[in-house]
């Protein structure tokens, strides 16, 4: 009975209600892209008459079952289930008998609103330079010495749905060399701030590069000024993190796909949805990690939402 009382309580609010009950006011007055304009659809006409329906038999009796069909969009909570699990048992046979680290790379928020408007270019730099500052640092002989292995996800929010990019990467504890394998000693990778301060050179170093390709303010917009703007990030600390292989190694691919099909926010975290309003639970990383809640909003929500499309 408390499980059935969980499972209800966790699925009282959704995304989807809030986008029925406040979608429309929302898009009068707000322009939507072409892949946010399906993804509102998507979540909206999930599992509805919308999207049709499919009819169930039960192979013992006969029994008809009458079952509304999903959007799969993955971008929908209510449709991550099967595609996280049918990702992980593909994923499963490359799984390498090895150790994993989990190492997190940020970018500053003063490149946020660059980012905004250039998303293909950003998000394809940050990932190079992401995997070529972890390739760097472990083929050299003061670490590691050897070629590891990378699975790298992007996300593009935080605990509160701000516009937070940053990539996670699964790196194997070890590497090839000349056709041997070279395993970590100990769960120490490399340190810390020299993977930090590498990355950061190479990601500033290809965002320069693409300057002629990037759309910017009228203040930014000579090389000068960009370069200008840019010069205090090389003396500012990049956030970056790397977490010491955790349980067993079958584990691995679990909690890369937890990471690889999570969406911005699940409905178990929305408390509240009443009076154009919105309450829901985030993580305060800054204190402790403790589980607060948050009232913003439903166009803010929506607004946020979208904006990690």
């Amino acid at each position: 009975i408390l499980t059935n009382l969980k499972v209800l309580n966790m699925s009282k609010f959704t995304i989807q209600d809030i986008f029925i009950t406040y979608g429309d006011e929302y898009i009068k007055n707000h322009k939507l892209s072409k892949e946010q304009w399906k993804v509102f659809n998507s979540i909206k006409n999930c599992k509805t008459k919308e999207l049709g329906f499919h009819i169930s038999t039960c192979t013992e009796c006969g029994e008809e079952f009458i079952g509304y069909n999903s959007c799969r969009n993955r971008h929908c909570p209510m449709c991550q289930g099967y595609h996280r699990e049918k990702w992980i048992q593909k994923e499963s046979s490359y799984l390498l008998d090895s150790k994993y680290f989990h190492i997190i790379t940020t970018v500053p928020v003063e490149l946020n609103d660059i980012f905004l408007f250039n998303k293909r270019i950003c998000y394809n730099i940050l990932f190079k330079a992401t995997s070529e500052a972890i390739l760097t640092l472990a083929l050299d002989p003061k670490w590691l010495g050897a070629k590891v292995g990378i699975t790298s996800i992007l996300h593009t929010w935080g605990q509160t749905l701000e516009f937070h990019p940053h990539v996670h990467s699964i790196v194997t504890g070890g590497g090839l060399k000349n056709n041997t394998w070279i395993s970590c000693d100990d769960d120490y990778l490399f340190k810390v701030q020299v993977l930090s301060s590498l990355f950061k050179k190479k990601f500033l170093y290809y965002l320069k590069h693409e300057f002629n390709n990037l759309v910017l303010n009228n203040e930014l917009k000579d090389i000068k000024s960009f370069n200008k703007f840019l010069e205090p990030l090389y003396n500012k600390t990049w956030i970056t993190y790397i977490e010491p292989p955790k349980g067993k190694t079958e584990n691995v691919v679990e909690y890369v796909g937890r990471y690889s099909f999570r969406v911005a926010i699940s409905n178990d975290r929305i408390v509240d949805v009443k009076d154009g309003l919105v309450t829901f639970e985030y993580k305060d990383y800054k204190d402790n990690s403790k589980i607060k809640q948050m009232t913003i909003t439903a166009d803010e929500f929506i607004r946020r939402f979208l904006l990690h499309v």
